[in-house]
């Protein structure tokens, strides 16, 4: 009986403590005001396919995006996913980026007042590349970007960034120059 008592006292402090974390924990993401593109961004160059890929993929590594996969039958880099924490910013109160340059745009997240700094953010580019008629060709980038907050011991919490289009835009100019 005395066993059970205790058992019951232990078993009852972990549910509550569990609840206590469940809600003194809830985070409250305040959502992006500015215009992000949820799909992939798609240009246009009239340079040859064979120039494009060797422009992109050094495009990609001297701007530290290594690349995971290269699939020219199928048109397709793919970079590794790699940590971007030097290329992230996030809004001010009027949805303007507070790192006019960055790649990603994060939410921001608070518990209680406090701002929860990201930990890990990582990147990873899908970029397709199509040869059309008439001498152009089209390139699609379709980035993930995954941000994880770890606020404490017993918390972790995932949200995706949005790109700013800002690496596509270094993409395009780069790649319709001379690089």
């Amino acid at each position: 009986m005395k066993f059970m008592r205790i058992a019951n006292r232990i078993y009852s402090g972990i549910i509550i403590t569990a609840i206590i974390t469940a809600y003194g924990c809830s985070p409250v993401m305040v959502p992006l005001k500015g215009k992000y593109s949820d799909s992939p961004v798609v240009f246009t160059s009239t340079k040859s396919i064979d120039s494009i890929w060797l422009n992109l993929t050094k495009i990609l590594s001297t701007n530290g995006l290594p690349i995971k996969n290269i699939e020219k039958k199928k048109g397709i880099i793919l970079t590794m996913k790699a940590p971007i924490n030097s290329v992230y910013t996030f809004e001010d109160k009027d949805g303007q980026l507070l790192e006019p340059q960055a790649w990603v745009v994060l939410t921001r997240v608070f518990n209680k007042k406090k701002e929860w700094k990201p930990k890990d953010i990582y990147g990873q580019w899908s970029i397709q590349i199509t040869e059309t008629e008439k001498g152009t060709t089209t390139i699609k980038v379709d980035p993930i970007v995954i941000c994880t907050y770890f606020p404490n011991t017993f918390t972790t919490m995932e949200t995706r960034g949005q790109s700013t289009g800002k690496l596509e835009e270094l993409l395009e100019r780069l790649l319709n120059n001379n690089y």
